[in-house]
């Protein structure tokens, strides 16, 4: 009877053990983690589009957008944290438990199983859209997802145990507190940081090619036999350039058309191929491109001029 008093003694603390683990103090902490590090990754990429061509508008919308994200984004939180987080705090328990390492600092043991259960979630999260799209989707967005969300696991579930050790309500809340604030001080220090390096030219800024008139004739490819032939009497001759689950081709006209700072070239030929084109790539190395679709989705069609230079 002892010795099954005791087993039972036994079950019953590891049972709490873990039950702190699924608490609302460690789920708080968690989502409150993975917002900081939301609005990090945010301030970063808002700087990194302005690097990039074609990304400037969609980076406002991002930020313009952001206050409304933070708010939808509690259930993606709440979701992350139930199946990322509080999951990558047990399996370290559990690896600590099984290695004899109880009671001693098993921060690294949290660490460690970050990857585990990072790789879970994905292929769980695969294989949630796989069901609503019915596409299993590129590889190489497994690849991406499986180190982004270890990343993102691990300080998430380092700052959850703290709180799932019994840090009380008032700490807890405090804790939630402290955590958030970090991580919107340091979103705006990057963000003061990038835009300070950008005014320097610290981080340079993309600067579309600004090519003459002149500069733009020639052959311009798309590298799948599609062509473009731009000639200096304003005519054009399109051949196989692709749409929308088709070719075209024809001769027309083009002109190019100056706008908002922009450069956009009007080309239109017979059949289905006019279009909008925008010039981008660079100086060195400009190209020409348009949108497939919704231009928001930013599917683009691009031809490199032959010989590279304008």
């Amino acid at each position: 009877m002892t010795g099954e008093a005791g087993a039972g003694a036994g079950a019953g603390a590891a049972a709490g053990q873990f039950r702190d683990v699924w608490s609302g103090r460690a789920v708080l902490v968690s989502m409150a983690a993975l917002l900081a590090e939301a609005m990090c990754v945010t301030a970063g990429v808002v700087l990194y589009g302005f690097t990039q061509e074609g990304t400037v508008g969609n980076v406002f919308l991002a930020a313009f957008m952001l206050p409304v994200a933070l708010v939808l984004g509690a259930l993606p939180g709440l979701v992350l944290t139930v199946t990322l987080v509080l999951p990558t705090l047990t399996l370290g328990r559990l690896a600590a438990r099984w290695g004899g390492w109880q009671g001693r600092a098993t921060w690294w043991c949290t660490a460690a199983a970050a990857p585990f259960s990072a790789a879970g979630s994905t292929l769980a999260y695969g294989a949630c859209c796989a069901l609503l799209t019915g596409s299993v989707g590129p590889p190489l967005a497994y690849l991406v997802c499986w180190p982004a969300l270890t990343a993102a696991a691990v300080p998430a579930a380092l700052l959850a145990e703290v709180a799932a050790r019994g840090t009380g309500a008032r700490r807890t809340v405090r804790l939630t507190v402290t955590v958030a604030g970090s991580g919107l001080l340091t979103a705006l220090a990057v963000g003061v940081l990038g835009v300070a390096a950008l005014a320097t030219g610290l981080l340079p800024a993309y600067e579309p090619p600004k090519p003459t008139r002149a500069g733009l004739v020639g052959v311009w490819r798309d590298g799948s036999g599609g062509t473009l032939e731009l000639r200096a009497d304003g005519t054009a001759t399109a051949r196989g350039l692709s749409k929308p689950g088709d070719h075209c081709g024809g001769v027309g006209r083009w002109e190019l058309d100056r706008f908002t700072g922009d450069e956009r070239l009007e080309v239109e030929v017979g059949g289905d191929c006019r279009e909008q084109w925008f010039l981008g790539g660079t100086q060195e190395r400009p190209t020409l491109y348009y949108f497939l679709g919704d231009p928001d989705e930013w599917h683009r069609h691009v031809l490199t001029r032959q010989g590279g230079r304008s």
